[in-house]
């Protein structure tokens, strides 16, 4: 495979993740505005992942984790990688976003969701997009290493669905609330780039822990 196909297979598929995302959010969004509750939705978002670990789809929060694996491998192609799969998350959270609004009235829940996220200062942001971060690594971690099937898809299901009880920030679900609520401003960027820089940091941390613990 050439490098210039093998990019685009990955912005593809890194637009494709943003889409699955994208499923998973509106559901929990239209099970919560139909309910009422939090708790049982959320449990109703982790197929996006599921849909993403089947797939082969990109999505950063996950590959974000591989980082200082793949740069001690001298894979330093995957870098840019990582940033083709951003922008394809991007792309594809926001086209969900925006063809869901025009053809759906957008649930009360949305606004008071952006509310809430956009209240936040820089340094609450950061921390919770952290706790997600590391959330979505034991997620995908163990859907990779755990060889029982039943096991590996409940540590998926309760770590993201844990994140989003928890009220854990997710830096491409959050790209399709904002695109959903079309909120769109220069504070929201801000806001969208912190919380990419919390779930990167997240994702690395318990990886090179676990990396410096075995030097």
């Amino acid at each position: 495979m050439s490098k210039i196909k093998y990019f685009l297979t990955t912005f593809v598929r890194g637009i494709l993740a943003g889409i699955a995302i994208a499923i998973g959010g509106f559901l929990y969004i239209k099970a919560r505005d139909v309910s009422g509750l939090t708790i049982v939705p959320a449990f109703l978002f982790p197929i996006g992942l599921i849909l993403i670990c089947n797939f082969n789809f990109f999505l950063y929060t996950g590959k974000i984790c591989y980082l200082a694996d793949k740069l001690i491998a001298k894979e330093k192609r995957y870098i840019l990688e990582l940033g083709l799969g951003l922008i394809g998350n991007y792309l594809g959270a926001l086209f969900m976003g925006l063809i869901l609004s025009a053809v759906f009235k957008v649930p009360d829940v949305v606004y008071e969701m952006v509310k809430i996220k956009t209240s936040y200062s820089w340094w609450q942001l950061l921390i919770l997009a952290i706790f997600c971060g590391m959330l979505i690594y034991f997620a995908v971690e163990a859907f990779s290493k755990v060889e029982n099937n039943f096991g590996k898809y409940v540590i998926l299901i309760m770590c993201i669905a844990g994140f989003i009880i928890c009220g854990f920030e997710h830096c491409i679900a959050d790209m399709f609330y904002f695109s959903l609520a079309r909120d769109f401003n220069f504070m929201t960027f801000v806001d969208i780039l912190i919380i990419i820089i919390g779930n990167s940091i997240g994702g690395l941390f318990i990886p090179c822990i676990k990396r410096l613990s075995n030097a």
